[in-house]
């Protein structure tokens, strides 16, 4: 796959993604194995996660210590407005969207559950 960068996530969505999706934000880090990609009736991408996981960003005293965080299985967000790149990686295919935000398209081993605190799988 290329690395032309894209905004119609329906490409993303036809690829059917079974890997994982990893969220960067200022202050925490998101996880979770993925359950399904859609659009909905609204045209919102919906990452559904099995089960979610979060930590502190790096330099925060909950950096590397990741917890339960059932409020965070599902992300939602208007299509066409997050752009993305396709990039091949050493683990398989993966989406690089809004920054350092990743997707991996392919069934690929994640954060192991072991690891969250209050997670139970």
């Amino acid at each position: 796959m290329d690395s032309k960068r894209r905004f119609d996530w329906q490409e993303v969505v036809d690829l059917h993604p079974q890997g994982y999706v990893e969220l960067q934000g200022d202050a925490t880090v998101i996880h979770g194995p993925i359950e399904s990609v859609t659009i909905d009736e609204f045209d919102f991408v919906v990452i559904k996660l099995r089960w979610a996981a979060e930590m502190g960003a790096m330099g925060t005293p909950t950096f590397m210590k990741w917890k339960n965080s059932p409020t965070n299985t599902e992300i939602k967000f208007p299509n066409l407005t997050a752009p993305f790149v396709f990039q091949d990686t050493e683990n398989g295919k993966r989406v690089l969207f809004s920054g350092m935000n990743i997707l991996y398209i392919g069934p690929v081993e994640g954060l192991n559950p072991k690891r969250v605190e209050g997670l139970e799988v």
